[in-house]
């Protein structure tokens, strides 16, 4: 099945649902919701403990100056619309709609008198980001996949990612979670090599077999240079290139201290504003390394944004966002209506719901899609190792460049289905081969999960 085939069955299946709990009115309401649920766009949640840089990673993801939304709402949700504006959701009240104000210090405030018990607010925002996916800062239950944000990974950090996993059926395996280092300038002291090395401990933990069981990916970035690198502004930058004109011992000298970089005396002239502001923008570190930038070539406002969401991590976050969330929608969407159905299934029983049952535990056994994320997660991680070519073409044919089977077996899209059979046929030989040839444990289960795609191409073609 294709994640579309996925999704078009799990809907099926919850219509026929519908028919069964006729006249329980809680248990219709339930499946309505989830309906409706599966034909949206996909929701990814940003969860983490307060100061962790969630909402940095908003403003980083959307490139826009919009987080934090100050509320007292339990959930802020971010869709695309017309124009900026906010829709509160009160617990014993309709909903309403109110202006957005600009915050001083950054992010919004929602214009509207309080509301004792507001539950939910959704922030439309015209942006191109959110087309086909809704963010939310706040609880993950109402997501389909999660960006678990925190500012060190350690052992602590495991224990929100173990409680948050349903470990039975389609939520089994934590196909919708990844890990996010948000705050990737602060380690090192700040150092301009402190992205470096929170990438390598990323590296590291994302190999960790307990991490591996409890998340698709960990992944660091600076999400504050991420977001400055998107909306850098001229000013900004003329402040970053007047700095880089100092030679480097009296630059170094000047970072190595709030106070004394915003202090009274300053050697170029720079107001101690402009630089107080920079502060906030960028922080210590990430001045740090917008100056060595300057200095080493990035010698435009276009240049240095650049280098800055190049250096950040943002590129290798969004493309494995892409690669396991965005183009997974239908699987991640499926997923979360399959769980939902089974917590239905267990709560309300009824005599007549025995075929539901079955025909769950069959969708989710036959649901090929779930294996072929996980193992695109451990290919991009390391966590299976392949020689280089293999590697390639196993991302290539779990889906990784896209479901079509001309994109799976990697020929031109016009390519007739009689020319498709035998490209089908001798990739599934040689992954045939790579089963019995492998040479570790994780490359022969990545073998026959390569080897079930082929055979589901052919299958189809059949």
């Amino acid at each position: 099945m294709s994640g579309d085939e996925l999704q078009q069955r799990v809907g099926a299946l919850l219509d026929q649902a519908t028919q069964v709990f006729r006249g329980n009115v809680r248990a219709e309401a339930w499946l309505r919701k989830h309906r409706e649920r599966l034909g949206e766009p996909l929701r990814v949640a940003l969860t983490g403990p307060p100061g962790s840089g969630k909402s940095a990673l908003v403003n980083a993801l959307l490139g826009e100056d919009v987080a934090p939304v100050r509320t007292d709402a339990a959930a802020v949700w971010f869709h695309d619309g017309t124009r900026p504006l906010a829709r509160v959701f009160p617990e014993a009240a309709p909903p309403f709609v109110a202006p957005l104000q600009r915050a001083p210090g950054g992010g919004h405030i929602v214009a509207a008198p309080p509301s004792p018990g507001t539950r939910t607010v959704v922030v439309e925002w015209p942006c191109r980001a959110l087309r086909h996916t809704r963010l939310v800062e706040g609880p993950a239950e109402e997501a389909d996949a999660i960006l678990h944000v925190t500012r060190h990974f350690g052992d602590d950090d495991l224990t929100p990612l173990q409680g948050a996993r349903p470990g039975r059926g389609a939520g089994a395996h934590p196909v919708h979670v990844m890990v996010v280092l948000s705050r990737a300038d602060e380690f090192a002291g700040g150092r301009t090599d402190a992205l470096l090395t929170a990438k390598r401990i990323a590296r590291r933990r994302r190999r960790d077999p307990r991490v591996a069981a409890l998340c698709q990916d960990v992944l660091a970035i600076s999400a504050r240079l991420a977001h400055a690198g998107r909306t850098l502004r001229e000013d900004e930058y003329a402040t970053v290139a007047a700095i880089a004109t100092l030679p480097r011992p009296d630059t170094e000298a000047l970072l190595l201290s709030a106070d004394r970089f915003t202090g009274a005396t300053f050697p170029v002239p720079v107001t101690a504003e402009r630089r107080v502001a920079l502060l906030d923008r960028f922080g210590l570190g990430g001045i740090r390394l917008a100056t060595t930038l300057a200095r080493t070539g990035s010698n435009s406002r276009v240049a240095l944004g650049e280098q800055l969401i190049r250096q950040s991590g943002l590129t290798e976050l969004q493309a494995s966002i892409s690669d396991l969330f965005t183009a997974r929608r239908g699987v991640l969407k499926s997923r979360t209506a399959l769980i939902a159905l089974d917590q239905l299934l267990r709560n309300e029983a009824r005599p007549a719901a025995g075929h539901l049952i079955a025909e769950l535990e069959r969708l989710v056994a036959n649901a090929h899609e779930f294996r072929e994320l996980r193992l695109l997660a451990a290919l991009r991680t390391g966590r299976v190792a392949l020689p280089a070519e293999l590697a390639l073409e196993a991302r290539r044919l779990a889906g990784g460049d896209g479901g079509a089977h001309c994109e799976r077996l990697g020929v031109p899209p016009q390519t007739p289905a009689e020319e498709l059979w035998p490209a089908a046929e001798t990739a599934a030989a040689r992954w045939h081969e790579q089963t019995r040839a492998a040479g570790s444990v994780g490359a022969r289960r990545a073998a026959e999960v390569v080897l079930r795609s082929c055979t589901a191409i052919l299958n189809d073609l059949g």
